[in-house]
């Protein structure tokens, strides 16, 4: 009779892919999580909406420098502009404006937390409008649970004022506004065959122009007498997270 020593169990290891994809997912964490941090830095001398403009002032810059390089937009997409202002309102202007208000008013980390109220509105909304999605115990279960964290980060019946409410709705509206947008896309601009790069570039250059025309710009320079809130909101806030981590 022979003994053998028992084989271990070897974990394959993860494909090249897996490891991009995972780098990618962490460094979209990244900024999105900082977003909040740079917003706060940046209130300091200007008000939300001039935030939300210099936002998309830096990252529409580079971002229609690329799409005209690369040739992604046409004259022709024109004749679809009512569906790229539906986006450039939801998706944009007032999702980055309700954002900036309910960051402003509570603490960065609470909302970060609260932004992940995202996804659950996205699923409400393409339950109420999009008939063809799937609906199973388990996402209602998940995003009924989902909501209930909302009501556990708000607190709204501890009456301590700790948490602003004002805040909570801000950002609760911020993450509807942006829901209904994929909602949104899903319906109407998918079936238009766009380049991603085309639709956000059409996006956030009508939501430049609205808020050119309705934002005070008075005193906006401030900001930039503040290396850490300039840096910030170029780089942070421009750069990566109004272009990499745009809906739509």
């Amino acid at each position: 009779m022979s003994l053998t020593a028992p084989k271990l169990a070897v974990r394959p290891r993860p494909e090249p892919m897996q490891i991009v994809a995972y780098g990618a997912f962490a460094l979209l964490g990244l900024i999105w999580g900082s977003n909040f941090i740079f917003v706060k830095w940046a209130a300091v001398s200007i008000t939300p909406e001039q935030i939300v403009l210099l936002r998309i002032i830096f990252g529409f810059m580079p971002l229609l420098v690329f799409a005209l390089v690369t040739r992604a937009l046409n004259w022709r997409d024109f004749r679809h502009l009512h569906h790229f202002m539906v986006m450039a309102l939801l998706a944009t202007a007032f999702y980055y404006f309700a954002f900036a208000k309910g960051t402003v008013l509570l603490l960065s980390s609470v909302a970060g937390m609260l932004s992940g109220a995202i996804p659950l509105f996205t699923f409400l909304t393409a339950w109420l409008f999009l008939r063809d999605e799937p609906v199973n115990v388990r996402s209602v279960c998940g995003t009924l649970l989902g909501f209930a964290g909302v009501l556990v980060i708000a607190r709204p019946w501890s009456g301590s004022g700790q948490v602003s409410i004002l805040g909570v709705l801000w950002m609760i509206g911020g993450s509807l506004s942006v829901g209904c947008s994929f909602v949104y896309a899903r319906k109407f601009i998918s079936p238009l065959g766009l380049s991603p790069l085309a639709l956000t570039t059409y996006q956030i250059g009508l939501a430049l122009v609205l808020l050119l025309a309705t934002v005070d710009r008075h005193g906006i320079m401030a900001v930039f007498a503040d290396r850490r809130a300039t840096v910030g909101l170029v780089l942070g806030l421009g750069l990566c997270g109004t272009v990499s981590a745009q809906p739509g």
